[in-house]
């Protein structure tokens, strides 16, 4: 056994690896100046931060000794100790912030350099309504923050409709991986309106100043999963200024005021088409 002295208080890193669930690890990273990095802790530990005290089984650390990241639960998967073991070990945490107050299990929450929260990632099917710019939503993954502590990003649980630049939008992504929070696919300027998103079900239809027409859609491929089935392939859209793009592609970007648009919702098709595969989210339920 160790003992570190941090800001944090001691801390005693993991010296153990006995049980199922307990990782083999270098327990202590350090950066080159010598400030610590990470730390693997041998108990789950109280940690004082920004946003109250939270339990920690894993630590990241900025290099001006400020927590990064911080894991309430660091167990190994295995075939001896699966997801839904770890999260049997979870417990709700209160939070109490810009997107209102709730209670959820968290796989990590991630902090700026100040103390400010960058991201809060949840466990998988822990959904929770908050508050947004575009209206109460309920979202899974997670969400993101500016520094100010406005919302910065969330991952729609469903289909739903919001405001742009060109009209209203279904925003969901079929594929989300819900690795981590840090960013999602509806993403809000600092003053509230979209910056971008992705859409799975929403045909757009660009009329250029000199008439020809531009269409930007979901697509819809065979699964590599199963070659009997197909899955979808969200379309991404982006508000840079006064220009729209799409798919990240500066060839595919318009001014939008010189432009008109059509909008057109193509989710029946699109999932009729999908065969049901367990692959797509939007066939497991996601647009119910």
């Amino acid at each position: 056994m160790n003992k570190i002295n941090t800001k944090y208080g001691v801390l005693i890193p993991q010296y153990e690896t006995a049980g199922e669930r307990r990782k083999m690890t270098n327990p202590i990273s350090y950066f080159k100046s010598g400030n610590l990095k990470s730390i693997s802790l041998q108990d789950q530990t109280e940690i004082a931060t920004s946003i109250g005290t939270m339990p920690a089984e894993y630590i990241t650390f900025h290099e001006n000794g400020n927590i990064k990241r911080i894991f309430p639960l660091n167990g190994r998967l295995s075939a001896y100790w699966t997801e839904d073991d770890e999260f049997e070990l979870s417990e709700p945490i209160e939070f109490d912030l810009s997107i209102g107050k709730f209670k959820q299990h968290v796989i990590s929450v991630r902090f700026y350099e100040d103390g400010a929260v960058y991201s809060i990632t949840f466990w998988p099917n822990n959904a929770i309504l908050i508050d947004s710019p575009a209206g109460k939503m309920i979202t899974r993954i997670g969400v993101s923050f500016y520094e100010n502590g406005k919302l910065k990003s969330l991952e729609p649980n469903k289909a739903i409709t919001v405001k742009t630049a060109i009209g209203d939008i279904s925003a969901y992504d079929t594929n989300a991986l819900g690795l981590h929070a840090d960013s999602n696919s509806l993403n809000f300027t600092k003053e509230g309106n979209v910056k971008s998103l992705i859409t799975s079900y929403d045909k757009i239809e660009v009329t250029i100043p000199n008439g020809e027409r531009k269409i930007y859609k979901p697509d819809l491929v065979v699964s590599i999963i199963d070659d009997m089935s197909k899955e979808i392939i969200p379309l991404k859209i982006e508000f840079v200024d006064d220009k729209i793009r799409f798919n990240d592609s500066s060839e595919d970007e318009y001014v939008i005021s010189e432009c008109s648009f059509e909008i057109t919702n193509m989710s029946s098709s699109l999932n009729s088409a999908c065969s049901a595969c367990s692959s797509c989210a939007s066939c497991s339920g996601g647009c119910s």
